[in-house]
C-alpha cells in the first residue's frame, strides 16, 4: 500500500513538472508586459458574470455567459477612470501576502523548475 501511495505521489509530482515546464509561461518569460488585464469580476450566477478589463489602456465592461462574451460599454468618463485607478492602487497596497501561503507557493515553484534553471 505504501508503494502504491509513493507511486501516485511520484506521478503527481511528475505531472506538475511537465505542466510547469511545457504549458505554463510566466509574464517574465513572455515579455513581462500584458496587453490585457482583468481588473474586476462580479459573478451573477454559476455561468454569468460581469468583467472590467483593461485592453491597451481602454477600460471595457464585458458580459460573460456560457455561450458568448458581449461588450456592454467602454468607460471613458475621467472621474470614473480616476476612481477605478485609485481603487486598484488601494487594493495593491493592502494585498499583503500570507507568509504561510507564500512559503508553499515558493515550494511549488521550486518543484516545478527545470534542472537548467537551478
Amino acid at each position: 500500500m505504501l508503494a502504491a501511495l509513493a507511486l501516485v505521489i511520484g506521478l503527481m509530482i511528475a505531472a506538475l513538472f511537465v505542466v510547469k515546464k511545457y504549458f505554463y509561461q510566466s509574464p517574465a518569460v513572455s515579455g513581462g508586459n500584458t496587453m490585457i488585464d482583468v481588473i474586476s469580476t462580479h459573478h451573477l450566477g454559476p455561468k454569468n458574470s460581469f468583467m472590467i478589463v483593461d485592453v491597451l489602456g481602454q477600460i471595457l465592461v464585458l458580459g460573460v455567459s456560457n455561450q458568448e462574451i458581449s461588450l456592454l460599454t467602454v468607460i471613458t468618463d475621467p472621474e470614473a477612470l480616476d476612481k477605478l485607478k485609485s481603487s486598484r492602487l488601494r487594493k495593491d497596497i493592502h494585498s499583503i501576502p500570507d507568509p504561510f501561503l507564500f512559503r508553499y507557493k515558493s515550494l511549488l515553484k521550486t518543484i516545478g523548475r527545470g534542472r537548467k534553471d537551478r
